[in-house]
């Protein structure tokens, strides 16, 4: 699969905490990167996470790695460009999520370290609080509250119909309704 990347870096608003343009922000938002979508025609209700990915100047590749690997996101050679790798074996919808959530580490966590490899998630029930944040922004991505609350409503709280429409598990729909304090529907 190939990618075409513009050279200029997209222009986002400027973070409370920092000033300036994309190359010199530390950290994004979830609503940020939804406006950037936006602006710039990416689909946004289910997030088309690759072109966003792209339009972030960030390369994408998809190639088998081991079952508990996830996906990673790291700094390259150069020191300048960005990949996401993502497994290739894993389902389309656990390969979006897992795009969102390295969107997340370059989002809030870049600034911190270079290389990032997601075991599954951190299941296991070892975390630590980037992979909790990077989860929870993923989550916000690609079922903004809005939105997700309306689908709910729309879809009568069917799971299932509600994480074919955003193009995840069910297991994400649960946890984001959770987070919520949604409840009823099967969503407790």
């Amino acid at each position: 699969m190939a990618f075409i990347r513009k050279n200029s870096k997209p222009k986002l608003p400027a973070p409370p905490e920092t000033g300036g343009e994309f190359g010199t922000v530390d950290k994004f938002t979830v609503a940020q990167l939804l406006d950037l979508a936006k602006r710039s025609g990416i689909e946004s209700s289910p997030l088309d996470v690759q072109k966003l990915l792209s339009l972030l100047g960030i390369k994408l590749i998809s190639a088998p790695m081991k079952d508990e690997v996830s996906g990673m996101l790291s700094l390259s050679e150069n020191g300048k460009d960005w990949v996401v790798k993502v497994n290739a074996l894993h389902h389309p919808n656990r390969q979006r999520f897992t795009i969102a959530h390295e969107i997340a580490h370059f989002s809030r966590h870049r600034s911190q370290q270079a290389k990032f490899e997601d075991m599954n998630f951190f299941r296991n029930g070892d975390s630590n609080p980037m992979e909790v944040e990077a989860n929870r922004f993923a989550s916000e991505l690609l079922m903004p509250e809005q939105t997700f609350r309306d689908k709910v409503r729309v879809f009568s709280g069917s799971i299932e119909a509600i994480a074919q429409f955003f193009k995840v598990s069910t297991l994400a729909v649960r946890v984001r309704a959770k987070i919520l304090g949604m409840k009823g529907h099967g969503l407790e």
